[in-house]
């Protein structure tokens, strides 16, 4: 570990310069340096957290300065020329060097077309291409805006370090109690710091440092949402496909064998992810793994990659590709709705795994994640999207295939360390032996079945691995039941206003897509009604009426009708979101499904059927709610014996399965009873 932080500069240098023709001497001998290139160090912590802390650099005026907290990173003066007084190169131009450090690919870094100094990836100090064709780049004389660094402070290397050992978990309490005895004290690890400061940098150097960043390996997000969509400089053949998997193939050689890889998160989705209903992290969207996330979560804990080409050896066939969903992957394919029927026969290649949460499958699931994708491509050959989806996503997101290779990954001898160099810099690191096999003679479906036994996931993963020679009985299944309609098949898509449907006669209140029909514009004429509808049975039944959603959109098949009986009284009017004494009972359905005046089993119930209303039995047992403004409508990710996504509308926002849907009230009569 102590040797990659001296050689950051050549790190940087190769990375600069590893296509280069040149450099190819320089890039093999990197090939020699265990962890090179990939290892992270504390200044990846540093600029990982530059928005967390930028707020902590004395003096901070980016115009003039560079903060060293942030290694310049902030710095947008128009300094254009280097250390040694050459003519800096525009980002914007690819000559007299040609180069990846674009605003396209590190977007937010001060890029664009001027040739001022900036530090877009992680460098020590701001820097620039130069126009001399002999010098490639150099560093800038950026003045600093504070000399101190007041996030990762210098140890006392005469008592602390230079190693560490704190055992199989990453925390504070385990290097807390690996100190406990010694001369080292948390006070001289992290002088300057107060007990508050020291828990965060300690999580922090856990979280980002100790293990290795899925982003690390290739190097931007861009990089990798690119080739896990079928993209990429590999698909694209950049630059020859030896060169265009260089990096990887190092990754693979030095450190895939005795890292652990972290799940993918990124900084550019930090503020795009729970914007945009994705959820309060940085995940990718084809790996969102968020429980409350909105949209594109991966409720099934499994992942596949799908390949339908190879740039090496022919592809191995062991699938057959049935349809897509296009609505399940609009981040990738970007498209908002459709559908993909394959019907003939061309090679395709799936492999995935899954996990199971708070187990070693979890541990270990982003080293697995990689072993499916980018070492399929590097040591395969294997590449390309299925048309209109990801090339690698959770399964929820991907086609509907016949059946998928299985693969796991599982470590031992795990074990963390902090190391103190003799600067006193303070890092974190870890070792382990890595192991990736296939599953014991399990294919996907049967693996998920073992994994996932006694839940709803034994029985989804039906939908996605769904056997050999089934395709065109599943296709025509799938365009009968979601995408067409054969007249007397299926009453899926009939309207039910005013039509006796499930023994009793139903008047709609308002619907979306097939069954569009806007409320009152007056909100609380709309209210009123809805109210008066359903308290319509009380005198006669004594009970509020039922209201049925009829989506015929929605891709679970227990919420394509879903029955609320009311329970309690509704709380007193005002328009707007539920609270604590107010309701706006069809912005409520609409909307915000909140759980003011509105708990399952206390104010309502929910069923898959009016039989079951109705005999009050097999009532839904999940809910889940809104807990701020956000726009999800009934029921967010409610289910019958678990979280179920997607299924929720919305009449402001969009993204979910529930495009075409109707609400439809229990109209009472003379002939129903009960």
């Amino acid at each position: 570990r102590s040797h990659c932080r001296s050689l950051i500069i050549l790190r940087k240098e190769l990375t600069k310069n590893i296509y280069h023709p040149l450099t190819m001497k320089l890039a093999t001998f990197a090939l020699l340096l265990p962890h090179l290139l990939v290892t992270p160090t504390a200044a990846h912590l540093r600029l990982r957290n530059q928005q967390r802390h930028l707020q902590e650099c004395e003096g901070s005026n980016p115009i003039a300065c560079g903060c060293d907290s942030v290694l310049q990173n902030d710095y947008r003066g128009d300094i254009s020329t280097t250390v040694s007084g050459r003519t800096c190169q525009s980002w914007g131009s690819q000559s007299p060097h040609s180069h990846s450090r674009t605003a396209a690919n590190y977007p937010d870094k001060g890029l664009g077309d001027h040739n001022y100094c900036r530090n877009p990836d992680g460098e020590p100090r701001a820097w620039c291409y130069t126009t001399d064709p002999a010098k490639r780049w150099e560093y800038c004389d950026v003045t600093y805006c504070s000399t101190t660094d007041p996030y990762v402070a210098n140890a006392d290397p005469q008592n602390c370090g230079p190693v560490i050992d704190i055992g199989g978990n990453c925390d504070l309490a385990k290097l807390t109690a690996a100190i406990s005895g010694t001369t080292c004290t948390l006070e001289e690890l992290f002088p300057g710091q107060d007990a508050a400061g020291i828990a965060a940098t300690v999580a922090d150097l856990c979280e980002y440092d100790a293990r290795v960043q899925f982003v690390e390996i290739q190097g931007t997000y861009q990089l990798d949402h690119r080739y896990m969509d079928g993209g990429g400089d590999v698909a694209d053949e950049t630059y020859g496909f030896a060169m265009d998997t260089a990096r990887l193939n190092r990754f693979i050689t030095n450190s895939m064998d005795n890292s652990i890889i972290d799940w993918p998160e990124y900084e550019q989705k930090e503020d795009y992810n729970p914007a945009n209903g994705y959820g309060d992290n940085g995940y990718m969207t084809n790996f969102n793994i968020d429980p409350d996330a909105e949209k594109g979560s991966c409720q099934m804990n499994t992942v596949m990659c799908c390949f339908t080409d190879s740039a090496m050896d022919e592809l191995v066939d062991n699938t057959d590709i049935c349809h897509h969903d296009l609505s399940s992957s609009p981040q990738s394919n970007h498209v908002y709705n459709g559908w993909s029927v394959f019907t003939n026969d061309d090679s395709a290649h799936c492999v995935g795994f899954t996990w199971e949460d708070g187990t070693v499958s979890d541990t270990y699931k982003g080293n697995a994640l990689f072993y499916a994708s980018l070492y399929q491509t590097t040591k395969k050959g294997y590449m390309s999207n299925v048309p209109g989806a990801p090339m690698c996503a959770c399964m929820e997101q991907m086609p509907v295939v016949t059946k998928a290779e299985c693969v796991t990954a599982t470590g031992s001898g795990l074990s963390y360390q902090f190391t103190v160099d003799s600067d006193g810099e303070v890092s974190a690191t870890h070792s382990v032996t890595m192991a990736y096999t296939d599953c014991g003679g399990n294919d996907l479906k049967a693996q998920v079945k073992a994994v996932h036994a006694g839940t709803s996931i034994e029985t989804d993963i039906d939908e996605y691995l769904v056997g050999a020679d089934s395709c065109e009985v599943k296709n025509a299944d799938y365009l009968n039941e979601e995408q067409l309609l054969i007249t007397g098949a299926s009453d899926r898509f009939t309207d039910m206003d005013g039509v006796l449907e499930q023994g009793r006669t139903w008047k709609q209140v308002f619907g979306e897509g097939i069954f569009f029909l806007p409320p009152h514009l007056d909100a609380a004429e709309a209210d009123e009604e809805m109210r008066t509808l359903m308290e319509a049975c009380i005198p006669s039944l004594g009970r509020y009426c039922m209201l049925i959603r009829k989506c015929s959109s929605c891709t679970s098949e227990p919420h394509r009708n879903i029955v609320y009986q009311r329970l309690t009284p509704f709380p007193d009017y005002k328009e707007g979101i539920s609270t604590d004494t107010t309701m706006d009972v069809p912005n409520l359905f609409m909307n915000q499904w909140r759980a003011k005046n509105n708990v399952m089993h206390v104010d309502y119930e929910l069923y898959s059927s009016v039989t079951d209303a109705l005999s009050q039995e097999n009532e839904w047992l999940v809910s889940d709610y809104n807990n701020n403004n956000n726009n999800y409508g009934f029921p967010r990710n409610s289910g019958p014996t678990t979280h179920i996504g997607n299924q929720w509308n919305s009449y402001r926002w969009h993204g979910a399965y529930a495009n075409n849907h109707g609400f439809y009230v229990e109209v009472p009569s003379a002939s129903t009873s009960a």
